[in-house]
């Protein structure tokens, strides 16, 4: 299954919302990013995603108080689906919650449009496969006492709990690889050796201690066990090692699970990386998991640099403060990041500091008066020149063209003479 199009209706704060998960060739997008500021709902546009295919059982574990999924005011909200099969074929399906229902009427008001995704999961379990990890992921403390609760719930509710509960526990990398060996041996672990060589940058997989219960990694320092890597390398082994623990089990029949097809849904995907990281996530995901849908939100400006050309979008709220999709124009790639940030995908309008962008506007204000200026504020204008002297970033290149800038030098001087 791949998404295709999504339009929600007083879901949230996406009251009139609608997004297109094609490209232009009208085939399914690979990869969405998702900018923007919070509060606009770019949590509630993932979880809305997941709602509508997790199907019926998994909902009833997931939905909660169903009031809280309706817009203020409003008696009721919907979520609709156009979603294509391996086949070709095109599904649309629905899901609609009023004000005050309980599960039972959720359940039974819905039944049709579930019944489609219920009667494919009867089939086998793996199809409609969805994934899905909000910003809150996180390694257990004790990953073998924590791994029960890990899997407390069904197949299909586990997959996406944890974008719904920040608190869920994922599956402990070093319990279910230690597992993993006990089952099948070295040929079990053979695609997950490649994968965290591939996910975790700097680090092999080396080993299994199977008398201290570690999964040991080399890394620049030399032999590590996993508990004891940076925090960095902790988190990102806690999502993508329960990333790759649901795949492999779920197609566990195929020589190369990771070539499976999905929906993977992902909240802040560069959370708590280091830039290098960041810049490469998108190649990592992309080369592991050739045939996986990708939705997933971000406020990096180095993440959002990778994405090609039409997988780019920002939420932002028109002069109604309603929540609007706006697409980025060409390819991210072809901008520097600074340039990005400056686009209206994040909109800032400098790229300097806060310090410095003060100045210029205590400059801009003082330089203004001309003649007027008092003798304390003379003395202000020069400390604030002095301090732009100092502080202003040195840049590489000009902004400006030599003779914009020989113009811009021929109004300094001009100002200076008047003043004189």
């Amino acid at each position: 299954m791949f998404l295709k199009k999504l339009v929600l209706k007083n879901f949230k704060c996406l009251s009139d919302f609608e997004i297109s998960f094609e490209d232009k060739a009208s085939s399914n997008r690979k990869w969405t990013l998702i900018l923007g500021e919070n509060g606009t709902g770019k949590s509630n546009l993932l979880k809305a995603i997941a709602l509508i295919t997790c199907g019926s059982n998994a909902l009833g574990e997931i939905v909660g108080n169903t009031d809280s999924w309706i817009t203020l005011q409003q008696p009721n909200c919907s979520i609709t689906a156009w979603l294509t099969t391996k086949k070709g074929e095109e599904r649309e399906i629905s899901l609609k919650i009023k004000r005050g229902d309980t599960l039972t009427n959720l359940i039974s008001n819905n039944l049709e449009d579930l019944h489609l995704i219920d009667g494919a999961i009867e089939n086998a379990e793996r199809n409609y496969f969805v994934v899905a990890y909000g910003a809150s992921r996180r390694l257990a403390n004790d990953s073998f006492a924590s791994s029960s609760q890990a899997n407390s719930f069904g197949n299909r509710s586990g997959n996406i709990r944890n974008l719904f509960d920040g608190g869920a526990t994922l599956n402990p990398l070093t319990s279910w690889v230690l597992d993993l060996d006990y089952r099948a041996g070295e040929s079990g672990l053979a695609v997950i050796k490649e994968a965290l060589n591939g996910f975790l940058p700097g680090v092999t997989f080396h080993a299994i201690d199977k008398n201290k219960k570690q999964v040991i990694f080399q890394t620049i320092d030399g032999l590590v066990p996993l508990e004891q890597l940076s925090d960095g390398y902790q988190n990102m082994a806690a999502w993508i090692g329960d990333l790759l623990y649901r795949i492999t089990e779920t197609f566990k029949d195929r020589k190369n699970p990771l070539h499976a097809r999905g929906l993977l849904l992902i909240d802040e995907i560069d959370l708590h990386l280091h830039p290098k990281w960041q810049r490469n996530l998108y190649d990592f995901i992309s080369d592991k998991l050739p045939n996986f849908q990708v939705i997933a939100t971000t406020h990096s400006p180095l993440t959002a640099q990778q994405a090609g050309e039409g997988e780019l979008f920002a939420l932002k709220r028109n002069t109604k403060q309603r929540v609007e999709l706006i697409p980025f124009i060409g390819s991210p790639k072809t901008l520097l990041v600074n340039q990005l940030l400056m686009s209206p995908m994040f909109g800032l309008t400098t790229d300097e500091s806060t310090e410095v962008e003060v100045a210029k506007q205590q400059y801009a204000s003082l330089k203004v008066k001309g003649r007027g200026l008092t003798i304390p504020e003379q003395k202000q204008l020069s400390k604030v020149k002095e301090k732009l002297a100092q502080e202003l970033p040195q840049r590489n290149t000009q902004l400006v063209s030599d003779p914009e800038m020989e113009l811009l030098q021929r109004i300094e001087q001009n100002l200076n003479a008047q003043q004189a």
